[in-house]
């Protein structure tokens, strides 16, 4: 019914259309901006619909742990970490003003996919039309890692965003050029840059494009992009210097599994894995479908339209950072490259594909339909993610249960635990907060000199291995069941390590 409406709605022609417009008096700007405002508000709908419960996994506990103390604290923190603070301070912003509490945080990451939705509706409807600016939208929602990344505690979202309006803008600027193109570009370039690593290394392929078309196409104009290369530069060089000093600071602090050719095809598809067999293929049917169109138009016309060219380097930016990161991956005695790194690069992607699948109306249709069928797979996928486990079992095993002082130890998932069980305790403020002590001998020399207890998780899958059983045992110690704790994607045991002379089954 939706995609029957949208056609009837979008078709010039359309008797029904042009009624309606003249009974609510509507004129055909006035009605576009209703339509499209109506599907904004929807789209926006689903994404927050995602964000009410208290699921984490590893990095967002670890991310939402950092920003639990004052502002200097989380540039101290920050500067100890990996990646740029842009996204920690604006958590800290959005914590400190309403409330320390998962749902707020989630949103503070589905504020900037609605802030894309926006740019989508905007300035894509202005540049491309209609058609192509829902399409866009529709995809922005319900393809692959939109959802996922779209609520998840971590700044891949801000990267997207910016990443994505500028190559918008990058286009803008090659059109038309006004100061204000450039400055916009300039801005979300840098701001790209101030997010995450990669999603920098998304925006330099514009600013590669932008210099082969000046010097292909009009080299009149190449001192703009030499004079917006340099803004940039100067704007960035504080988040540099930044970078430089982490990297300086932290030697090995991850290494990511090597890219072989395996994994280099299994990136390759990325974009196009719901995690359901035949939405996959169906998404993957999408993208081929707007190649053949633009091989198509190539064969009839001739030649190019700018839009169509603009569409070719935007689909290309995900395969070049996916390059590019591999031979980074290679050069580099440590691998810093990983999956979702690419991500900041799939709402060019994606916005070509609208391009492409909007020159004709029937492949328009067509592809709305498709678009819907796979959005309710990765829908289904994703509130299944967020909403099929609770932690509120676990967050009120902890409240009544640990003591101030109490030290932890994890069994068979050091980082998962470590991140996860102490964020719990301090996201409620009844809890007494739980530290986490590496190695389990100096967790246990630990909770012995403060005199309180020593709680240990074990991992599903994994069990204590016989050095850790005599380790407590010559201590007087032994694991005392009390839980079982599942949450998010993770299960485990919950013991105390108790000096009575009994293990509870």
């Amino acid at each position: 019914f939706e995609v029957h409406v949208l056609y009837h709605i979008t078709a010039s022609k359309s008797r029904f259309f042009g009624i309606f417009c003249k009974k609510m008096n509507i004129s055909g700007t006035k009605s576009e901006k209703i339509i499209i405002s109506a599907v904004f508000v929807l789209l926006t709908a689903v994404y927050v619909s995602l964000i009410w419960n208290n699921n984490v996994w590893m990095d967002e506990a670890f991310t939402a742990s950092l920003v639990h103390t004052d502002f200097a604290g989380v540039i101290s923190r920050s500067m100890a970490d990996t990646l740029p603070p842009l996204y920690n301070i604006i958590l800290k912003i959005m914590t400190s003003a309403f409330g320390y509490n998962i749902p707020v945080m989630k949103l503070a990451s589905v504020i900037p996919m609605v802030l894309t939705l926006f740019a989508g509706a905007r300035t894509v409807r202005k540049r491309f039309g209609l058609m192509t600016a829902l399409l866009f939208m529709i995809f922005l929602t319900f393809m692959p890692l939109m959802l996922y990344f779209g609520v998840e505690i971590r700044m891949y979202s801000l990267g997207f965003l910016f990443a994505t309006v500028s190559g918008i803008y990058a286009y803008e600027a090659a059109i038309d050029g006004s100061k204000s193109d450039w400055m916009w570009f300039i801005l979300f370039s840098t701001l790209a840059g101030y997010s995450h690593h990669f999603a920098f290394v998304t925006v330099a392929f514009a600013y590669l494009y932008l210099l082969l078309y000046f010097i292909f196409r009009n080299r009149g104009r190449l001192s703009e992009w030499f004079i917006c290369l340099a803004a940039t530069f100067v704007l960035y060089l504080p988040c540099l210097i930044v970078t430089i000093r982490q990297i300086s600071m932290v030697n090995g602090y991850f290494s990511m599994p090597d890219v072989d050719l395996a994994m280099f095809i299994q990136y390759l598809l990325y974009p196009f894995t719901v995690g359901i067999t035949p939405a996959s293929v169906l998404c993957l049917l999408i993208m081929l479908s707007a190649i053949a169109v633009f091989i198509v138009n190539v064969v009839n016309k001739k030649s190019i339209c700018s839009d169509m060219v603009f569409a070719l380097c935007a689909f290309s930016v995900y395969y070049g950072v996916l390059i590019f990161g591999t031979v980074i991956s290679k050069l580099m005695s440590a691998n810093i490259f990983v999956d979702r790194y690419l991500f900041f690069s799939t709402g060019l992607l994606w916005l070509s594909v609208a391009v492409m699948l909007s020159k004709e109306k029937k492949t328009w249709i067509a592809a709305v339909i498709a678009s819907l069928a796979v959005g309710a797979c990765t829908y289904h996928v994703m509130y299944n993610t967020e909403y099929k486990n609770t932690a509120d079992e676990e967050i009120a095993f902890l409240r009544e249960n640990i003591g101030e002082g109490d030290v932890y130890f994890s069994i068979g998932g050091h980082e998962e635990m470590q991140n996860c069980i102490p964020f719990y305790t301090i996201l409620d403020p009844a809890t007494a907060e739980l530290e986490f002590v590496y190695p389990l001998d100096k967790a246990i020399a630990e909770a012995d000199e403060r005199g309180t207890t020593l709680w240990l998780s074990v991992l599903d899958g994994f069990a204590p291995s016989d050095e850790d059983l005599k380790m407590l045992e010559e201590d007087g110690l032994f694991l005392d069941k009390q839980a079982d704790f599942e949450f998010d994607r993770y299960r485990c045991s919950f013991y105390k390590a108790t000096r009575q002379s009994f293990v509870k089954k």
